[in-house]
């Protein structure tokens, strides 16, 4: 896909960001996994989580770290960044949320006891 492409919900939407010309190699892999997990959900569910997926992929990128590649303390960071701008626990897990599930296929679990932690937190 043409970085220049219009995206799923993006090209509905009014604040749709503006991307360089130049788009790095990972940043466009978080834009087509982002696209793919977005493409299975209602217009309001997708616009929702394509909101919480473009906040932590603008929080990664002003650190300067790779959006698909952060720690679990770049994660512990992110959502005590959240609670202290006020954000509701239910919108701090919906977030929590929406990233476990773009980045599931692009961690695969290290072990069967890895994959049954990753299932039992998706459902928390």
């Amino acid at each position: 896909m043409s970085p220049h492409a219009l995206r799923y919900p993006e090209n509905t939407m009014e604040f749709a960001p503006a991307y360089p010309d130049e788009v790095p190699e990972h940043w466009q892999r978080f834009f087509d996994l982002r696209e793919e997990l977005l493409l299975d959900y209602g217009y309001n569910t997708a616009r929702a989580y394509w909101a919480d997926l473009q906040d932590w992929f603008e929080w990664a990128v002003a650190r300067d770290k790779d959006v698909l590649a952060l720690s679990e303390r770049d994660e512990k960071q992110y959502y005590a960044l959240l609670r202290r701008r006020g954000y509701s626990e239910s919108t701090v897990r919906r977030r929590r949320t929406s990233l476990r599930f773009l980045l599931a296929p692009a961690q695969p679990p290290a072990n069967s006891r890895d994959l049954k932690r990753r299932l039992r937190n998706l459902t928390k």
